[in-house]
């Protein structure tokens, strides 16, 4: 990500062009009113978007663990004004389900702005059932390979996003988001076993 002025970012994708999917999925969720950078433009690999100016929700966190709680919250309610948009015929689907999902919603991917915290990185954005979306935030989360204090503070965290949801139906697809997790290719051996260790009470 380069930021190109103090209006405006540039994306550029290394290995392909900017997918038309992605464009339309952000345009869509920003149409329903959900909190997202708006598209300024797109032309082969460069995506420009505008620009938030934040820390994401993690380095939010790591500089003060006492929001812990509140940003679990914030996280879970993106999650929830996210799935209550229906998702159009035309995005692929994971599953079953007809909610818009992200995939990638996790603390990296949230700025947190002037104008309150914008979900960022679409190019995962699928549909399905909403708790397709919620099992693999917390495989990315629980199965994160990160240092002290870190870690001991992760498991709070987690914790604090599930209590916000039916537990037993994100327990249902926390097999399927674990699947889909070690099929990354980015990921390490040791992040892949990580993930598979993930288990939900």
């Amino acid at each position: 990500m380069y930021a190109l002025d103090e209006h405006t970012v540039l994306r550029r994708y290394t290995r392909r062009n900017v997918p038309d999917e992605e464009v339309a999925i952000i345009q869509l969720v920003r149409a329903n009113g959900f909190p997202t950078p708006e598209v300024i433009s797109h032309t082969g690999p460069d995506l420009v978007l505008e620009r938030v100016d934040g820390p994401t929700m993690r380095a939010d966190l790591e500089r003060d663990v006492s929001k812990l709680a509140t940003h679990a919250t914030t996280l879970a309610e993106l999650h929830r004004r996210l799935h209550a948009i229906a998702a159009p015929p035309w995005l692929e689907p994971i599953g079953p389900g007809d909610a818009v999902l992200h995939l990638d919603l996790h603390p990296e991917n949230v700025l947190m702005g002037t104008r309150g915290p914008q979900v960022i990185d679409w190019a995962n954005a699928r549909r399905g059932h909403w708790a397709d979306d919620v099992a693999q935030t917390v495989v990315i989360l629980a199965g994160a390979l990160v240092p002290e204090p870190i870690a001991a503070a992760v498991p709070v965290f987690v914790e604090a996003f599930l209590a916000r949801f039916e537990r037993g139906e994100v327990r249902a697809h926390l097999d399927a988001a674990i699947a889909r997790r070690t099929r990354d290719v980015n990921l390490t051996e040791e992040e892949k076993d990580a993930a598979r260790r993930v288990t939900i009470s």
